[in-house]
């Protein structure tokens, strides 16, 4: 609940203050006072305008309320939640899914987590990964077993110029084209001696990967952002979070543009899960307006637009402010929301990585002009943060529906199924399913 999240912000700085206080065992004289409260003042002025947001959620965290329900005692440790979430996953029912893995751009990381001569491992779309950053700055991702005897390159590999070294018995591979070049104890290298090297692309802070199930190479690209390149857009946060499902169902959902006026309607204040929150908002309320297309742009088939419009209102009746967004998907797992209002102009990424067929990674970063101050931007992500905690919640818990009953009203989840339809080939990993189809498979 966000009021709870604010207090717990505000009662944990406070307890710094205290504590420090404690331990010093100075006096409290006039000057002492002063020089708390100032300290106090210019520690909220650090984290209301200058500390970049920074949200993240677990599977114990959200999207299980029976679990995680105040008036539950009896799952009192981490422990116990994880086990009892585990057990609901084993017993859920999935469904005939699409495919586990689409092809295209996936984001592997943000760019400020490997700085300069650092080693990363990386797991996801059913990979095993290493990504390493040379002496030149260039982010390199290969594939993470030193063919030599299977060591892990990710796991005490070291960057050597450009190149990493392999932590078992020192072979060095080139980050440009994953030649074998330096084995410490022989004179002989092997001309055919690699390691897979993966086409990666990095802007707007992420590293993105280039994946395909047939092996082809790029057809489009995502959009950088050159404000975000140069520096003139402020970054303002990141928020993530873990979603037990398919990754077809998290775009879907923009497409599903029934749903905004169900699960948004209530006011943020109320948080992530408004049945919980112990404060009413109900003279507050959301109202959204969107269209969900493909783009008609030539030569832009993989992308997909949406118009939408967020009005939030007083008592129904008097609208308190308006926004409206600009959302573009580009390939099955990038979407960015670009707005532009009285305060300045910006773009938040909502980006989705497989890190297992039915356990997602979604990743926000926020990005705006200087003119919007750096508080309302703070805002606007917890904002998000909350509103897709509530989508969270009903996708842990549903089933894939290969054939659902649509209306009328639902003609875009169709048209969204038929366009996305487009990033699975002949080669895509399928998943496979026990004959009670609860347990997941490969």
């Amino acid at each position: 609940m966000l009021e709870s999240t604010i207090g717990s912000y505000f009662l944990s700085i406070g307890l710094d203050v205290l504590r420090w206080c404690l331990t010093t065992g100075l006096t409290y004289s006039p000057s002492f006072i002063t020089s708390i409260t100032l300290g106090f003042l210019g520690l909220l002025w650090y984290h209301l305008f200058w500390k970049p947001f920074d949200r993240f959620r677990d599977l114990t965290e959200i999207g299980f309320d029976d679990v995680n329900r105040p008036t539950r005692n009896d799952f009192k440790t981490d422990t116990t939640r994880r086990q009892v979430i585990n057990g609901l996953m084993r017993r859920r029912k999935i469904g005939a899914l699409p495919p586990a893995y689409p092809n295209g751009w996936f984001t592997i990381f943000e760019s400020n987590t490997l700085a300069k001569g650092n080693v990363k491992e990386v797991n996801l779309l059913g990979l095993n990964l290493v990504a390493w950053r040379g002496n030149s700055g260039q982010c390199y991702v290969a594939d993470a077993y030193c063919p030599h005897l299977g060591a892990n390159l990710g796991v005490g590999g070291k960057v050597i110029g450009e190149c990493i070294r392999c932590p078992f018995h020192g072979w060095s591979y080139k980050g440009c084209n994953g030649a074998l070049v330096n084995i410490p104890y022989s004179q002989t290298i092997p001309d055919f001696a690699k390691i897979k090297i993966w086409k990666t692309l990095e802007g707007n802070g992420f590293v993105y990967l280039w994946y395909h199930a047939e092996g082809d190479e790029p057809s489009w690209y995502p959009k950088i952002y050159p404000e975000i390149q140069s520096g003139s857009w402020k970054y303002r946060g990141r928020s993530e979070l873990l979603v037990s499902c398919h990754i077809q169902e998290i775009p879907e959902n923009g497409a599903d543009t029934s749903h905004f006026n169900i699960v948004h309607d209530e006011a943020v204040l109320c948080g992530g899960k408004p049945e919980y929150s112990w404060f009413g908002w109900d003279f507050i309320k959301h109202k959204w307006d969107g269209q969900w297309r493909v783009s008609d742009v030539e030569g832009e088939g993989h992308v997909a637009i949406m118009k939408l419009r967020h009005e939030m209102s007083l008592l129904g009746k008097i609208p308190l402010f308006v926004v409206n967004v600009n959302v573009k998907q580009v390939g099955p797992s990038t979407v960015s929301l670009e707005f532009e209002t009285a305060f300045g102009k910006g773009v938040l990424f909502h980006m989705v990585t497989p890190l297992e067929p039915m356990v997602q990674r979604v990743t926000h970063q926020f990005y705006t002009s200087n003119a919007l101050i750096h508080p309302y931007a703070k805002i606007m992500l917890l904002a998000e943060a909350i509103m897709i905690e509530r989508d969270v919640k009903i996708w842990n818990r549903k089933t894939f529906m290969k054939t659902p009953l649509l209306i009328k009203n639902d003609r875009s989840v169709k048209q969204f199924r038929k366009w996305y339809a487009q990033f699975y080939s002949d080669n895509s990993p399928q998943c496979f399913f026990t004959k009670n189809e609860n347990s997941l498979e490969f």
